[in-house]
């Protein structure tokens, strides 16, 4: 990739951002094409766990809130007497009022519901509210009635939770994830707590779910991007005839390797016969099919004739 291409992308995204991307091997420099696709990955990513993560917040939220209001006879629980709310919350609740108010609208308690952000809701499962209100132990069964009675326990059900704002605060914040060793635990965790709530929830976001198959694809397709769609000007400092280097012994770069270009993704050896050399030689071009995604052009250079170089 150009440098100068790079160095203009790197500007708009901020090297920081990009620098938490930059893999090398060996002490080598990091291959600016596997960065962007490994940032484009995460991106990815992102995207698809923001459906379930989604489903599981208002899921969630809507479920404490008809337990809550069922428990205390009224439509602000969060207000009433019998139900006192950590300092934390407390604020939290004030928060989303005063931003209700400043919008010009009426305070109700469904627009407080939904002001709320998701370390509210994930609070309630706090020591205190089973010290201290009604809301615990005995909102496990209204709030996940698909829950198995031995998963009754709050400490690890707090511990979910909390993994899952985690993740979706990283996931709205676009901040890094690819790296994750247990993002697949993690999204099975979402979609188990979403089946705590409703099967029927469960169902939809299963039919929504593309976690899998962008997990399972990995980097390929995006570093097959890159060379697909940017110019060949911003991928190569060579040109649009690309850079070529003689090699010794062919390798497989197939989960990337260090080649004498840096760091790069596949390592399929062609072998060009005697009749290739021909056409070539003969002034024709062959042109080459690489991974369904682009094409590689070969054309030899004419042979000068006798009295060219003098």
């Amino acid at each position: 990739m150009s440098p100068v291409f790079f160095a203009q992308i790197e500007q708009g995204l901020s090297t920081e951002r990009l620098g938490a991307y930059a893999v090398s091997q060996s002490g080598a420099v990091p291959d600016p094409c596997a960065t962007l696709a490994r940032y484009l990955l995460n991106m990815a990513l992102c995207e698809s766990l923001y459906s379930p993560l989604q489903i599981c917040e208002i899921a969630l939220r809507n479920a404490i809130h008809r337990h809550a209001s069922s428990l205390m006879g009224r439509d602000d629980w969060y207000d009433a007497p019998g139900f006192p709310l950590t300092h934390w919350a407390g604020k939290e609740v004030s928060k989303a009022k005063a931003k209700i108010t400043k919008a010009g609208k009426p305070v109700t308690a469904a627009r407080v519901v939904a002001e709320l952000q998701f370390g509210f809701w994930t609070s309630l499962f706090e020591d205190h509210y089973e010290k201290h209100t009604p809301f615990l132990p005995k909102a496990f069964k209204p709030v996940f009635p698909h829950l198995p009675k031995s998963l009754h326990k709050r400490k690890d059900r707090k511990a979910d939770l909390e993994t899952i704002r985690v993740l979706r605060n990283h996931v709205f914040h676009h901040e890094r994830i690819v790296h994750w060793k247990n993002l697949d635990a993690q999204h099975q965790l979402i979609l188990d707590v979403i089946s705590w709530v409703s099967p029927e929830l469960r169902q939809m976001a299963d039919a929504l779910d593309r976690f899998q198959l962008v997990r399972k694809a990995g980097l390929k397709p995006w570093m097959a991007k890159l060379i697909r769609h940017l110019p060949a000007s911003a991928l190569s400092s060579a040109g649009s005839a690309g850079a070529l280097e003689t090699v010794d012994d062919a390798f497989d770069a197939t989960n990337g390797a260090q080649t004498p270009f840096g760091h790069r993704w596949g390592g399929d050896v062609v072998t060009l016969t005697n009749g290739h050399i021909e056409v070539m030689r003969s002034g024709q071009t062959l042109a080459l099919d690489v991974m369904s995604e682009y094409v590689v052009f070969l054309k030899a250079e004419p042979e000068e004739e006798e009295g060219d170089s003098q």
